[in-house]
């Protein structure tokens, strides 16, 4: 089972929308992003359990510290830290989507929830300036369409 955030799947599904097929490791952070990524992206029915605090892309980051991340911000508007925000993120996410932390889910399931609310990224990421937020939707859209027809499992949905 995979502990996560649930902006960090929305931010593996827009950059698979960006034509990212292969997740990396990043040097500077040392998380595991690209493990996680990888593997729900070759495992769609990977169990999920959604969580507004350090998960286990967080864990081994180095900006990681009492479990939370130390990372500053300074772009978002009215928070100076991003654990902070991303809290706010995954608090909206959970609550726009009725999300329970204590239950688990699967990507697929999580896949075909995003595919009915066309609109989550607008609702959610509410501080970004539009053109931003109009590229991660357009990205996360995109990631969608690509993850509901992987292996022919799922199906596109007009």
């Amino acid at each position: 089972m995979i502990v996560i955030k649930p902006h960090h799947l929305i931010d593996i599904m827009k950059l698979y929308g960006a034509g990212v097929e292969h997740f990396v490791p990043d040097e500077s952070y040392q998380h595991d992003f690209y493990k996680v990524a990888n593997h729900i992206i070759e495992n769609l029915d990977t169990e999920l359990q959604f969580t507004i605090y350090g998960d286990d892309i967080c864990k081994p980051c180095n900006r990681f510290k009492d479990s939370r991340c130390s990372d500053p911000l300074d772009h978002i508007r009215g928070y100076h830290c991003k654990d902070t925000y991303n809290q706010a993120l995954d608090s909206r996410l959970i609550d726009q989507l009725k999300l329970d932390q204590n239950a688990i889910y699967t990507p697929r399931e999580f896949i075909e929830m995003l595919s009915r609310d066309r609109d989550i990224i607008f609702h959610v990421w509410l501080e970004e300036d539009s053109g931003l937020t109009e590229k991660r939707n357009r990205l996360f859209q995109e990631g969608l369409k690509k993850l509901r027809n992987v292996n022919g499992k799922m199906q596109e949905r007009d």
